[in-house]
């Protein structure tokens, strides 16, 4: 990786940064500081959501949730209101983050970069080293969002538990942002290689919740959907790492990541 043009990079995406930081880090803050208000409601909430379909409970990340049974505890809260979502959220700023190469391309400046002297590889890890920093950044925002909020509403949580979901929260970020990438270096152009990615998160997340409406014998087919791994419930509730999740994610991040390298390296970038 080239210091250099990590820090070019980042600087040029740190507006970008900045304002989504901000905006998971006061979603963390306002998110628990709704707790007492849903926790002291007199409205059946849990039993409305118990009553959802199962399909639907999987579509919201509540699969396998027995919410007869279920303590709204803080650290629950902010798993159903907030960690759920992170990963889509994070996600979709991934995906066009983890395009930039495609979008030098297109401008004609790739070609100019290039030209300089520093290899392709390079060029290709400083500027994913800057989405991998900026993930790593929005998740020590988000938690420390919802440490603030706690802290607000005079309540405690298990700090070390909502670490651990979004550590698998995060792994699962890198693992979508590296299919982005992949796609950045097989098309170099930002259009094709938005709606290539966008597609495949879109249908994975649809794949997840219509299996389990199909018959068992197309139950394989959800093995194939990166979200039926991401059960921060059950992170939660285990105080620890799903392994399955986290090997599959590495698997897909590290695969897709040499294979962009690899495509990256042999492009014809000749106009």
């Amino acid at each position: 990786m080239s210091l250099r043009l990590f820090l070019s990079n980042l600087k040029l995406s740190r507006w970008g940064l900045v304002a989504w930081s901000g905006i998971i880090f006061l979603y963390g803050v306002l998110t628990m500081y709704l707790y007492p208000t849903m926790a002291e409601s007199n409205l059946d909430i849990l039993g409305y959501l118990n009553s959802l379909p199962e399909a639907m409970k999987v579509a919201f990340g509540y699969e396998g949730v027995d919410f007869t049974t279920f303590n709204l505890t803080p650290e629950a809260f902010a798993t159903l209101e907030f960690l759920i979502v992170w990963p889509l959220l994070i996600g979709i700023y991934g995906i066009f983050a983890s395009i930039g190469i495609a979008r030098e391309a297109e401008r004609g400046t790739l070609d100019l970069l290039l030209a300089q002297p520093v290899k392709r590889y390079k060029v290709l890890v400083s500027k994913f080293s800057v989405f991998v920093f900026a993930a790593l950044l929005i998740a020590v925002a988000s938690l420390l969002g919802l440490v603030l909020g706690t802290i607000i509403i005079n309540e405690s949580v298990n700090t070390a538990s909502l670490a651990l979901v979004l550590v698998e929260a995060f792994l699962f970020v890198l693992a979508l942002a590296s299919i982005a990438l992949l796609c950045s270096a097989i098309f170099l152009e930002p259009r094709k290689s938005l709606l290539v990615a966008g597609v495949f998160m879109a249908g994975s997340y649809i794949l997840n919740f219509i299996v389990p409406i199909l018959s068992d014998s197309f139950s394989w087919l959800r093995n194939l959907s990166l979200f039926s791994y991401y059960q921060p419930n059950e992170v939660v509730s285990s105080a620890s790492l799903n392994g399955t999740a986290v090997a599959v994610y590495t698997a897909v991040a590290i695969v897709c990541f040499i294979a962009a390298l690899a495509v990256f390296q042999r492009r014809d970038l000749t106009v």
